[in-house]
């Protein structure tokens, strides 16, 4: 799983492939991903990589968004592109038709094709309903703000606030799509937050009770990239409750696809954990 975890006993992870919908038209492309394995990468983190890489083509190849990211393994730029490019489209479905690595002149390059089912969302409606700030940052630490990265075990907080009164969601995506929703929970409920005021979390009463977010590294794994995904909406939703089990962004991105794109907005940061 991934790299978030509640040291309240349940483990939290995240990665961000986040969008609105908008008309029920729905286009199935076949789309491939390819990355070249870094010198600090294994072959499970380009694998994912490769996956993340196909998702953005068939968004690209709908939506007509070209967005370029970083061919390296692990650069969490290349995560927060597919947001954007995902905020002209949704996958509300997919199948793996291929994952594979190969190895040519001393290169190892690892590729994925997949299937899938894009809608494309009309964002025009919006306005100018914004998330105004989604900060992942080491407890008690101002400067790991500026940059997220951290050690294994560190205890984290986030922070988010958005532009108008709102209801906010927090997820955590990991390297291969999962997703874990963080905020709201069984220990804190959600409530709307009012424009400019920010969402902090845990806040400070839910660490004296115990409520804490730890960042550890996969098992088996020496680094790890992933993200945490701010959506706010105008209207309390209920995201990913019912029982999926395993959720995976696709379902995410399926439950948001079915709200109208001017009632919700995201936004994606990413974070490097380290052993």
């Amino acid at each position: 799983m991934g790299a978030i975890k509640y040291i309240v006993a349940m483990m939290f992870v995240l990665l961000a492939v986040p969008a609105m919908a908008a008309q029920d038209e729905t286009v199935v492309v076949e789309a491939e991903g390819m990355i070249l394995l870094g010198d600090d990468s294994t072959i499970g983190q380009a694998k994912a990589s490769a996956l993340n890489n196909a998702r953005r083509s068939a968004l690209e190849k709908v939506t007509g968004v070209e967005v370029h990211g970083s061919s390296m393994v692990y650069n969490y730029q290349l995560i927060n592109d597919l947001v954007i490019t995902a905020t002209k489209g949704i996958i509300v479905k997919e199948s793996v038709i291929k994952s594979s690595c190969t190895v040519k002149d001393e290169q190892v390059s690892c590729s994925a094709r997949i299937l899938a089912t894009v809608k494309p969302l009309h964002t025009e409606r919006r306005g100018d309903f914004a998330v105004t700030k989604a900060v992942v940052h080491r407890y008690g630490s101002e400067a790991s703000k500026m940059n997220p990265v951290f050690q294994s075990k560190d205890e984290v907080q986030i922070h988010a606030a958005v532009n108008s009164d709102a209801w906010l969601y927090l997820f955590n995506v990991d390297q291969n799509g999962n997703v874990t929703r963080l905020y709201p929970n069984e220990y804190a409920q959600a409530n709307i937050i009012t424009a400019g005021k920010e969402l902090v979390f845990p806040e400070p009463a839910m660490r004296e009770a115990g409520m804490k977010l730890k960042v550890a590294t996969p098992k088996g794994v020496k680094k790890a990239v992933e993200s945490v995904l701010v959506i706010a909406t105008k209207g309390k939703k209920s995201l990913l409750e019912g029982n999926i089990e395993n959720p995976t962004i696709t379902d995410l991105m399926r439950e948001l696809s079915e709200i109208d794109p001017s009632q919700w907005v995201e936004k994606t940061v990413g974070y490097e954990v380290r052993e």
